[in-house]
């Protein structure tokens, strides 16, 4: 492996992530009365993508994550900003999922976050398999595109919000 220069790798890494901080830091301010909703936000490694293969990859480097407690979490990283919430069994049964026809998103285990029943592509076939699972709650993770404008975030948001997903 090549030596890596640590200046050039610090001045690399600044540039990428001030994109993320500028998109946690323009969020912020909007969420700080929102719904009288407490937040916290920090940068925290551990997350999962899926690889070209289909596959879950662990990425070691941290992401901006700002917690709207009770509701969700929004992930801010370099290919798009993701909104993670959760429902339970009765819930998922109900949802009218055509609510986000035109947000992407996939739903996943809660006690085993690994097990991926499917996507909003797929609304019958992920309802049918996660009901035919044991999980008793279900993460949902609705993506948003790479620099996702402020309301499209809060839009979101206030989705879910009146839906009564939680975290």
């Amino acid at each position: 492996m090549a030596a890596v220069s640590p200046k050039n790798s610090r001045e690399n890494l600044n540039q990428l992530y001030s994109l993320l901080d500028d998109q946690m830091r323009a969020l912020l301010p909007l969420l700080r009365d929102w719904h009288g909703m407490k937040i916290t936000c920090g940068y925290y490694n551990g997350h999962y993508h899926k690889d070209a293969a289909g596959e879950y990859q662990k990425d070691v480097y941290p992401i901006p994550v700002i917690s709207v407690m009770g509701l969700c979490d929004i992930e801010i990283d370099f290919d798009g900003t993701t909104v993670t919430a959760k429902l339970s069994r009765e819930q998922l049964e109900e949802t009218d999922w055509s609510d986000w026809a035109g947000i992407p998103f996939e739903v996943y285990g809660f006690e085993d976050y690994l097990l991926d029943f499917g996507t909003g592509q797929n609304a019958k076939e992920m309802r049918r398999r996660a009901l035919a699972s044991l999980e008793k709650e279900f993460f949902i993770s609705f993506s948003l595109p790479p620099a996702a404008q402020t309301d499209q975030v809060m839009c979101c948001l206030e989705s879910i919000y009146r839906k009564q997903f939680y975290y």
